[in-house]
């Protein structure tokens, strides 16, 4: 066993993670609101059905991509290397969500740190207006 054997290994369950990972962001609101219109379904339940499905359509991409990885370069299978490398692409999935969250956060501050001072400048211009058209 190699290093470059073990990485490939370790890349392919990576893979599933990151899949997984963005499934569960983009679905679960979605289909956790369809499963709450289910007669007799809870949260707890929804939570459950929309990670289930999450989960199962990540694993048919992942193996998919597995078979295409293993027909190329002999793989790994350890369960280890498994858990190890979900909780990689889990863990970059979380970063690029923090990451998506606070640029879209610093982005709307900017938008309105350039509005601001426009709109008090065009108060101001109004202000001015209104003063005028009433001295006269």
């Amino acid at each position: 066993m190699n290093l470059i054997t073990l990485l490939r290994s370790l890349l392919s369950t990576t893979i599933f993670g990151i899949i997984d990972g963005v499934l569960f962001l983009l679905t679960e609101k979605t289909l956790q609101k369809e499963f709450r219109k289910i007669p007799g379904f809870d949260d707890n339940m929804a939570e459950l059905g929309a990670g289930g499905i999450a989960a199962s359509i990540a694993i048919f991409i992942t193996f998919y991509t597995y078979d295409m990885i293993q027909s190329r370069y002999h793989l790994i299978d350890h369960p280890l290397l498994d858990s190890l490398g979900v909780l990689i692409g889990m863990l970059i999935v979380l970063l690029g969500y923090y990451l998506y969250k606070r640029y879209k956060t610093d982005v709307m501050g900017e938008v309105v740190q350039m509005i601001h001072p426009m709109a008090e400048n065009l108060k101001q211009k109004e202000d001015l207006t209104i003063h005028q058209f009433s001295l006269e």
